[in-house]
């Protein structure tokens, strides 16, 4: 497998207050790759799209109050960036049998509402790739 480096995007992350644990990526890190469940029902993969330069990697739901304010900005990088190569892959990091608003029925609901222009992927339910990541707060958003 082929991993590019993943980078922290600080912005978003000190915006809402928040930081990264010890553990997950750091700047210059490896990310690592994934194979989650889209909205479409597909499955998504870093290593599958072979055209795309690098991501914009969020970690986002539908709960949380700072993700809602950040929808439209984050559809702007996808925007701005997917045509570069460097398109969105938003994450819900959430166990849905907690907050029942993250189910992926709400996640699918929500992506048609808002017209996402990029992959919402659900993570499993052990939330391995947000605690691969380190992610502990949404929105969090890295570039790999």
């Amino acid at each position: 497998m082929v991993y590019t480096k993943a980078l922290v995007i600080s912005f978003l992350i000190f915006l809402i207050g928040g930081s990264q644990t010890p553990e997950g990526v750091k700047i210059g890190d490896n990310a690592p790759d994934f194979n989650l469940k889209n909205v479409d029902g597909k499955m998504v993969s870093l290593n599958a799209n072979k055209d795309a330069k690098g991501y914009i990697i969020v970690f986002t739901c539908n709960s949380c109050p700072y993700s809602e304010i950040y929808e439209d900005r984050i559809i702007a990088l996808h925007q701005k960036y997917a045509s570069r190569g460097y398109p969105v892959i938003a994450i819900q990091p959430n166990n849905p049998k907690i907050s029942t608003g993250d189910s992926y029925l709400k996640m699918k609901e929500r992506a048609n509402n808002k017209e996402f222009p990029f992959a919402y992927l659900i993570d499993t339910d052990n939330q391995e790739t947000t605690k691969a990541y380190g992610a502990t707060k949404t929105p969090s958003v890295y570039n790999k």
